[in-house]
């Protein structure tokens, strides 16, 4: 019974004991947290003396501060778009990895479709040209909502 009463007391007492860590997006938002892990784009933490857990994309993220050793770990890079020749560095996320970002635009695009094109031709021309809309008005991630030959969109996002 002691076993029990201890363990019981060691589980509800270990969230208030945690290492503390300061979240700091590229919108230059602080946060302060209890980080757990980072998985699959995904940030995963808890505020503190709370056990409810939060996400954020690993993209709105600047740097991951962890107070108890100074230890500063850089979760993404800014990305800096020039004009429109820098569509390569516009990223294309999927709708659960846009956490934290803000939504700005719908995109939308065009087909020019040339004789004998397979459709994975065409899904990567529409994807470059949805990037080179994105870059020229200076998004930085897209969520691509429809990549087919009549109906050519995307959902822009900015830190």
């Amino acid at each position: 019974m002691k076993n029990i009463i201890a363990l019981i007391a060691v589980l509800l007492a270990a969230p208030m004991f945690a290492q503390t860590h300061d979240i700091i997006k590229h919108n230059g938002e602080k946060l302060e947290v209890n980080y757990i892990k980072m998985d699959n784009n995904i940030v995963y933490y808890a505020l503190p003396n709370s056990m409810e857990q939060h996400k954020i994309s690993r993209y709105a993220v600047a740097q991951l501060n962890e107070k108890a050793n100074n230890n500063s770990k850089t979760v993404s890079e800014k990305i800096i778009l020039a004009d429109n020749f820098d569509y390569k560095k516009v990223i294309v996320l999927k709708e659960s990895e846009t956490i934290g970002l803000t939504k700005s635009e719908n995109l939308k695009g065009y087909h020019s479709i040339a004789k004998g094109e397979t459709r994975w031709s065409l899904a990567q021309i529409g994807e470059k040209q949805l990037k080179q809309n994105a870059a020229k008005k200076g998004y930085q991630f897209i969520v691509i909502t429809s990549n087919k030959k009549d109906n050519l969109t995307a959902t822009a996002y900015v830190y």
